[in-house]
């Protein structure tokens, strides 16, 4: 027999790929019944995961309405940016004294995988693919807690930037090629060029911004 938990964190995982990936999108009225129907999953398991993203502030309901995906916070975008950005510096340049020849050779293939799947125009693959380079340079810095605790604050800016890979303005080419560059880096162990170099690649998404609400003007909240 199942384990009912196994349900509870299927459905929650379902239904926070759904709105990270905009397949559910910002300010979109839901249904348990719908849910329940479209992921073949029972209406408690789902009950049980909309209460937990309502915690994470990704689903919220309106009295006497209904309950809806929430829109994207540009605040919590550019708080989440700023953290980013100020312990990446640091993690980096931690990875650049720890990182190894095997490292090198992981961190290369996710690059190689990424540009495979940009051609394709496979957003998904792509998205996890950039979110796997980072986890990786965490991991080699021996911070991967930092990484784990990250993730909730992480969630409306990776709401942006998936739905960044849709806008037509803005080239992918320019996340391969810091990739690129971050890789060849860390391959000198240039601790001086790294910090720069990150936040030069962090700091896209305030220039991006600006395409991807006008793109989605509906999406976003204050």
């Amino acid at each position: 027999m199942l384990n009912p938990t196994n349900f509870q964190s299927q459905a929650y995982e379902s239904i926070k790929e759904l709105i990270l990936t905009a397949k559910l999108i910002p300010g979109q009225k839901i249904s348990e019944k719908e849910l329940e129907q479209r992921l073949t999953i029972g209406r408690t398991p789902i009950r049980e995961a909309i209460i937990r993203l309502r915690r994470e502030a990704l689903i919220h309901v309106v009295p006497q309405s209904g309950t809806y995906i929430s829109k994207i916070s540009i605040k919590q975008i550019e708080e989440a940016r700023f953290v980013r950005e100020t312990l990446e510096k640091e993690v980096f340049v931690a990875a650049c004294q720890a990182v190894t020849e095997e490292h090198l050779k992981e961190l290369e293939k996710l690059v190689i995988l990424q540009r495979t799947y940009a051609q394709l125009k496979d957003e998904i693959e792509f998205f996890q693919l950039d979110e796997a380079f980072h986890q990786l340079i965490y991991k080699i810095a021996d911070k991967e807690n930092v990484w784990n605790w990250l993730q909730t604050i992480n969630l409306p800016l990776n709401r942006f930037r998936f739905l960044r890979l849709e806008v037509e303005e803005l080239s992918w080419e320019i996340i391969l090629r810091d990739h690129e560059e971050i890789l060849a880096t860390l391959k000198e162990k240039d601790q001086a060029k790294i910090a720069p170099l990150v936040g030069q690649h962090i700091d896209v998404i305030d220039n991006d911004l600006v395409f991807v609400e006008k793109a989605f003007p509906d999406y976003f909240t204050e």
